[in-house]
């Protein structure tokens, strides 16, 4: 059967919430700097994602939010806040409420019709997140999007993070998809996800409904290309699906 990996965080679901979080917390105190909330909450999480891959690349791995919780201090300072101004500009409160809320991720517009147009077309659905297990299952369920917990992986499990080849390495395995003559897809909204996912034997679909930009000079060129979730299914299942 063929299948289709998909990135959770980002692609499935949007960053949104954390943004208000943020702005619920401290957007007056950021408001007094001249400091956009979902400019400085996206600083924060891709500030988050880099250390992430650089900790696990040099086997100093530490998950994704433990991370994102104290590195809150940087991202303030190196916004333009002077240090003798941040004593005090948040609480530990603050970071737990952003942290939690962040959690709750909404679906992107779009989440449920295309997984229902991949499982329709004969595709095993699986995704793989820098998440742990039990939080990307919760993600789906308050969705009310299926995923079978046995379907969804982490990179927790090998102790490496995103883009470590060991990652979509362990993928394909646990997919079944890296067998030969095996269609094996992976679906994400980044493209430097995209592009570690092709090092590693898979096909690609890429969606822009988050950098909107796919920077092709960079990262290469995805097999499909799509601007949304419900034509990232449909082109899924017409260029890889069964004729």
């Amino acid at each position: 059967m063929p299948s289709v990996v998909f990135d959770v965080v980002g692609t499935c679901f949007s960053y949104d919430n954390g943004a208000e979080a943020l702005q619920a917390r401290l957007g007056h105190k950021l408001a007094k700097y001249g400091i956009p909330t979902k400019l400085l909450f996206y600083a924060w999480v891709c500030g988050t994602e880099r250390d992430y891959s650089y900790l696990s690349q040099i086997k100093q791995y530490k998950p994704f939010f433990e991370i994102l919780s104290n590195t809150l201090t940087r991202v303030l300072f190196q916004a333009g806040i002077p240090a003798e101004d941040l004593e005090g500009f948040f609480t530990a409160e603050d970071i737990e409420y952003i942290r939690e809320e962040y959690k709750k991720l909404k679906p992107r517009p779009g989440l449920k019709e295309m997984m229902q147009t991949l499982r329709e077309g004969g595709f095993e659905v699986w995704c793989c997140s820098d998440a742990n297990v039990d939080r990307v299952k919760g993600y789906f369920d308050h969705a009310g999007v299926e995923m079978p917990l046995d379907h969804v992986l982490s990179a927790d499990m090998v102790k490496a993070g995103k883009p470590e080849p060991a990652v979509y390495k362990f993928a394909r395995e646990k997919a079944g998809s890296d067998q030969p003559g095996e269609v094996s897809v992976f679906a994400a909204s980044h493209a430097w996800d995209i592009a570690a996912a092709k090092s590693a034997g898979f096909l690609t679909a890429y969606t822009t409904t988050y950098e909107l930009d796919p920077c092709e000079s960079i990262f290469g060129t995805a097999d499909l290309v799509t601007p949304d979730l419900v034509s990232l299914g449909k082109g899924i299942v017409e260029k890889w699906g069964k004729k």
